[in-house]
C-alpha cells in the first residue's frame, strides 16, 4: 500500500523539481509570438500564434513581416544543407531557415537566437526527411497542413522547442 502511494506521489515530485527549471529557461527574455512555415512556392503551410504573448504594435508589424516576405522569396533553396538569418527589430527578433522544401520563420521577444535557430533548424530537417515526397508539388503539401501545425506549435507550448 505505502509502495503504491509513493508511486503516485513520483510524478508530482517530478513537476515540483521542474519548476524552477522552467521558471529560469523562461526567464531568459525569449517568448516566441508567432512561427510560420512555408512551402519552397511561397506559399503559407501553416502559421501558429501565442496567445500568451502580447501582440505586436501594427507600427512595428509591417517591418517584420516584410522581413519574412524577403527571405521566403528571395532565399535560393539549397540541395542539401539549411540557409539561415536572423534580424532584429528593437525588442522583436526574426529567426528564418530554409531547407530544400520549406521555410520556417519564429518572431520572439528577447536577445538569444542561437537555441532557437538550432530548434527550428532541426525541426526543419525532420519535417522535410518525414514529409519530402509529399512537399515536392503544393498539392502534395498542401496534405500536410495538419502535420505542419503540429510540427511548428512545439515552438509556441508551454514546453516549447524555443527554449
Amino acid at each position: 500500500m505505502a509502495a503504491k502511494f509513493l508511486t503516485s506521489l513520483l510524478p508530482a515530485a517530478v513537476a515540483l523539481l521542474a519548476v524552477p527549471f522552467r521558471t529560469r529557461i523562461s526567464a531568459g527574455g525569449r517568448n516566441v509570438r508567432a512561427v510560420y512555415l512555408f512551402h519552397r512556392s511561397g506559399d503559407p503551410l501553416a502559421t501558429i500564434a501565442s496567445n500568451a504573448v502580447p501582440p505586436i504594435q501594427a507600427d512595428q508589424l509591417a517591418p517584420v513581416l516584410g522581413a519574412v516576405r524577403d527571405f521566403v522569396e528571395t532565399s535560393v533553396p539549397k540541395s542539401r544543407g539549411f540557409q539561415q538569418t536572423s534580424q532584429r527589430f528593437g525588442e522583436e527578433g526574426l529567426v528564418a531557415v530554409r531547407g530544400r522544401y520549406v521555410s520556417a520563420c519564429v518572431v520572439y521577444r528577447g536577445r538569444r537566437d542561437r537555441p532557437l535557430r538550432r530548434n527550428l533548424t532541426r525541426m526543419v530537417r525532420t519535417f522535410e526527411d518525414r514529409n519530402g515526397a509529399s512537399l515536392e508539388t503544393w498539392q502534395g503539401a498542401t496534405s500536410l497542413a495538419g502535420v505542419a501545425s503540429v510540427a511548428i506549435s512545439g515552438f509556441v507550448a508551454p514546453s516549447g522547442l524555443a527554449a
